[in-house]
């Protein structure tokens, strides 16, 4: 077997066994039971709201996972590596610098589990992505005569979508002390470098599609920046009273998730109808 094919064969197991998984659980343990972390987390996030916004962040991640296992090749997969890559090694930094936070010696089992499982993963995952990333992001199976370009204003609009998340994400994340008053909801700083590292990945995958440039390369990605504006909304809905929307960066957010909703959107229905073309 040639190392192309054990290389693809090893991503999809580690895909299918371990990354989906554990994207669908996260998701229940913070979508779900926001309220709940002190028990059913890996550390105690006071405000449902952020909480929410994380298993957000989960879900968002585990349609681009799911989207990715019905592909037979590599080029929509490889669009995802560099926001994979960042998540996964902001959660570690964020991880180490705040491990006194975490329920590793807690008395109740499910949480003292889930708690080292957390540590585990975010030790472990940082650098397979990192080997993914240079393997294989750098080689494409589609040439350019062959890509399928966005409108301009949507290519224009993931440029504005990874300079927020970006700017923000960075901000909250290596400056908490700094940025954590601008934000519209309360947070902690390990609450702050943990909505940090998710803008930041949110930003990073916006920029990957505007750089790649390719709707179908991108439609796992798109799948997934939808379902997270989407599922944003669901989480300002649930927690309205939590959200200060006196304080403008409150509606700033607000329009950075209708512009993803609109330029992924439309880039998906695009695709849809190029493809039904074809």
């Amino acid at each position: 077997m040639s190392s192309n094919l054990r290389l693809g064969l090893y991503s999809r197991l580690f895909l299918n066994f371990v990354v989906l998984p554990l994207l669908f659980i996260a998701g229940v343990q913070l979508f779900i039971l926001s309220a709940q972390t002190e028990t059913y987390f890996a550390w105690t996030i006071p405000l449902p709201l952020t909480a929410a916004f994380m298993g957000a962040g989960y879900w968002a991640a585990l349609a681009h996972a799911f989207v990715t296992t019905t592909q037979t090749g590599w080029e929509r997969f490889r669009v995802a590596l560099p926001a994979a890559f960042t998540a996964t090694t902001l959660l570690l930094i964020a991880t180490l610098l705040h491990l006194d936070q975490f329920h590793l010696d807690s008395p109740a089992f499910i949480t003292r589990f889930v708690s080292w499982v957390w540590v585990i993963v975010y030790v472990v995952t940082p650098p397979i992505f990192l080997y993914l990333l240079v393997a294989k992001f750098p080689k494409t199976e589609s040439s350019r005569a062959n890509q399928t370009p966005f409108p301009g204003w949507v290519r224009g609009g993931f440029f504005l979508l990874a300079a927020f998340g970006l700017f923000f994400g960075l901000g909250l994340f290596f400056l908490p002390g700094s940025f954590m008053p601008l934000w519209p909801w309360k947070l902690a700083p390990l609450a702050s470098r943990a909505v940090g590292a998710w803008l930041t990945t949110f930003g990073v995958a916006s920029g990957t599609l505007a750089w790649i440039n390719d709707r179908f390369s991108g439609l796992g990605t798109l799948a997934s920046l939808l379902t997270f504006c989407i599922l944003q909304f669901v989480v300002l809905f649930r927690y309205l009273g939590s959200v200060n929307f006196a304080n403008p960066l409150a509606w700033g957010y607000v329009l950075f998730l209708l512009l993803g909703l609109g330029a992924s959107g439309a880039a998906l229905l695009r695709s849809n109808s190029v493809t039904a073309v074809r």
